[in-house]
């Protein structure tokens, strides 16, 4: 008679679910035991700061983000381990020329690719099922890629993924802050990985960290725990020491102070999560960025080191690899008859198709457009600006009005007093109004 398969070890099940991470495309993969979150307590004060504003789905199921052993579901085992992964996304960086050039807006790096929660979720419940398969378990895990309530960035620093860098960014020396998170969290008593082991200056209290004091980092110092996925040409020890580039870059002063951001002053925020019209005194910072914001993560030390030691990649994952039409499209590109993605629903969604840009609204990015055009703020954008000034949606209306008076008040431009003037007899929104009101007094 033949016996069953014994159940493996914690050690041995652990050692084969990094085998097939790895098999599975993602490019780190470490364990930790399910316990409360490490800084659940900034979170928490975070939230209450209203900090979050209109992203209303962080407050939702707080208890659970602070303690996933509460994610189990009614009738199934309690959770005890937590697979954290990361998926580097680095391709290259953009050439000044491109980056800088007014005429093209900038769409951020993790964008250029199609949507990486629909290319990492279906691998995690892969990696659910060859567990299940290997420990006998029905129930499944809780597979979430950064749209649950998870804190992954804790769990990335706490299992040893990388440290939290001042731009709020999880930064992993040797590869930098440009990675995808995600978790699988499972009933198995895995075998954990050691943490990384703390080093410097102790940490600052949550309420320092929320009001920006300057001095010690949220959570200390960080060294890179051993493991076979740690880049022995990369230094181990994981900090941002003095370094303050990625404050002094942020062209909306969006940092309260080291490792606290404001959301509210994030061009990220703006152009992605907001769905009501951005603050006039924070546009002309936006320059030409109109789906997200890499600005705090370019000018960082770490992603510079990477840069240098290799130029371009290729990421694993081939879904994430770039589409140029995304990476710096021409802002006019999307007005002109033959391509109207900024004016056409049918033709967004179908220029975006699988892409993140989908979830700011063809409106939100029309929105955004309007901004880059504006502080451009060249004669030749007006006759999209006047399509924009009659969208059916008043977001981008009013960002048009406000655009057409940028280039008013410096260029002069008759046909751009014209249109606004036009478009203030018709309009019925009062929103809409007051921002054509000052445009064509040469308030900016």
């Amino acid at each position: 008679m033949t016996r069953p398969n014994p159940s493996p070890s914690p050690a041995q099940l652990s050692q084969a679910i990094k085998q097939e991470a790895q098999r599975l495309g993602f490019d780190l993969c470490r364990i930790r035991p399910v316990g409360p979150a490490p800084h659940g307590t900034f979170f928490r004060l975070w939230i209450q700061a209203g900090r979050a504003g209109e992203m209303s789905y962080l407050e939702r199921h707080l208890e659970k983000r602070l303690h996933p052993g509460r994610l189990t579901e009614p009738g199934t085992p309690p959770l005890r381990s937590m697979v954290v992964l990361g998926v580097d996304y680095h391709q290259f960086d953009l050439p000044p020329a491109l980056r800088d050039d007014p005429s093209r807006g900038i769409i951020a790096s993790y964008a250029w690719g199609d949507d990486y929660h629909e290319i990492i979720r279906p691998l995690l419940h892969q990696l659910d099922a060859f567990i299940r398969e290997r420990s006998g378990r029905t129930s499944l895990g809780k597979a979430l890629v950064d749209t649950g309530p998870v804190l992954e960035r804790d769990w990335a620093q706490e299992a040893g993924l990388g440290f939290f860098g001042k731009n709020c960014c999880t930064i992993r020396p040797g590869w930098g802050s440009w990675l995808f998170l995600a978790t699988l969290t499972v009933p198995e008593e895995l075998a954990p990985d050691p943490g990384p082991e703390p080093v410097g200056v102790p940490a600052l209290a949550p309420e320092a960290v929320l009001a920006g004091l300057p001095g010690a980092a949220p959570y200390g110092g960080w060294r890179l725990p051993a493991g076979p996925d740690r880049d022995e040409q990369a230094p181990r020890l994981g900090t941002c020491g003095r370094c303050t580039r990625c404050l002094d870059a942020c062209p909306t002063d969006a940092f309260v102070g080291p490792f606290s951001l404001d959301p509210l002053r994030c061009i990220s925020y703006w152009t992605i999560e907001a769905r009501s019209p951005i603050p006039r005194p924070l546009r002309p910072g936006f320059g030409n960025r109109i789906f997200g914001c890499d600005i705090c993560q370019e000018v960082c030390p770490w992603n510079q080191q990477r840069s240098q030691r290799r130029p371009r990649s290729t990421p694993r994952l081939a879904g994430l690899a770039a589409r140029m039409e995304r990476v710096a499209p021409p802002l006019l590109e999307g007005f002109q008859p033959e391509t109207p993605y900024w004016l056409d629903e049918a033709a967004f969604r179908e220029r975006f198709r699988r892409s993140p840009v989908k979830r700011a609204k063809r409106w939100g990015m029309l929105r955004n457009v309007c901004v880059a055009l504006g502080n451009w703020a060249a004669p030749e954008a007006i006759p999209a600006l006047a399509l924009a000034l009659a969208d059916p949606h008043p977001l981008p209306r009013g960002h048009a009005a406000w655009a057409l008076g940028r280039i008013l008040a410096r260029q002069g431009a008759v046909t751009a007093r014209e249109a606004l003037s036009a478009r203030l007899g018709q309009e019925e929104d009062g929103w809409v109004r007051e921002e054509i009101r000052l445009a064509l007094a040469g308030g900016e």
